[in-house]
């Protein structure tokens, strides 16, 4: 009986030790998943907002909003052009177009939005 019991006692002490190995193993990848790679800088609420709403573009705009953008880059010359102008010359110097108005979302679109800012647990 003591050498089935000295037996039985090895094989738990080899168990033991391999589940141990098994779940450091486990831990460190599971560590090296969700450890960022690149340390990201935050978005502040402005940039996250422009983020999510996408790439934008001039002709999505109104010209109003592109008189506003002219004024606001210290473009002269602008009150008299019309829309396409208005997109050329502030693409000229350089401006980067805004994201699209919320005005001009779907309701889907702006139901997705607003998962995301919330993080989706909605």
């Amino acid at each position: 009986m003591g050498q089935i019991a000295e037996a039985l006692r090895a094989n738990l002490r080899a168990v033991v030790a391999s589940d141990a190995r098994s779940l450091r193993e486990f831990d460190q990848e599971l560590r090296n998943a969700t450890a960022p790679a690149t340390v990201t800088p935050q978005l502040t609420g402005h940039e996250r907002m422009a983020a999510l709403l996408g790439q934008g573009s001039f002709q999505q705009q109104t010209v109003a909003t592109l008189k506003r953008l002219c004024k606001e880059h210290g473009i002269t010359g602008y009150s008299k052009l019309r829309k396409a102008e208005l997109a050329k010359e502030l693409e000229r110097h350089g401006v980067v177009p805004p994201p699209r108005p919320l005005e001009n979302f779907k309701k889907a679109e702006l139901i997705a939005l607003v998962k995301q800012l919330l993080g989706g647990d909605c």
